[in-house]
């Protein structure tokens, strides 16, 4: 079984047969999706979360707090919970670690917004000299951005809808810029 990322933190306890792990996987990168082990009830039914109380169980399901389920099934033993940890990983959060830009850069891009907000404010036309230094650039890496999307196999749904456009948008806009 392959190993998670090192950028996916767990918190865990104790694993038994008869008891209830509460188990978490979370990555910085998408805060809004905090995977976990949910029981499968005898009922076929999953828990609604890791740390729902329940004595029974018949095994272990990926699933995540955005509502995300797994369809395979895993034992209730402590290589189940490890193969719902490898599931969650693998099925639904890498897409969206992949899709998500590094808190980090994130954070400088807003300060940087925040700061040509004020510049424009007290200096507009060192604010246009600013802005116009980074259209050019910004066009440049935009169009790199979408060509490595597509070589490594990005639908244009995909980019539009990491670009917060529409697939035909994203299309219409860079396929001049994109070899097929």
């Amino acid at each position: 079984m392959p190993r998670r990322p090192r950028h996916v933190a767990l918190t865990r306890t104790a694993a038994r047969q008869d008891t209830l792990t509460n188990m978490t996987f979370k990555s910085p990168d998408i805060p809004a999706h905090e995977g976990f082990a949910a029981p499968v009830l005898p009922t076929g039914e999953l828990a609604s979360s890791a740390g729902a109380f329940t004595k029974t169980f018949v095994g272990y399901q990926a699933a995540c707090s955005c509502g995300w389920a797994d369809q395979r099934r895993f034992p209730p033993t402590p290589e189940g919970t490890k193969e719902t940890e490898y599931r969650w990983w693998s099925r639904h959060a890498a897409p969206l670690i992949a899709a998500a830009p590094p808190g980090e850069l994130v954070t400088m891009s807003d300060l940087l917004c925040e700061r040509i907000v004020n510049l424009a404010a007290e200096r507009p036309l060192a604010a246009l000299t600013l802005l116009s230094r980074l259209e050019s650039w910004q066009r440049t890496l935009l169009d790199q951005a979408v060509a490595g999307a597509r070589e490594t196999g990005a639908s244009w749904a995909q980019i539009g809808e990491a670009m917060g456009i529409s697939k035909q948008s994203a299309h219409e806009r860079f396929r001049a810029h994109v070899s097929s």
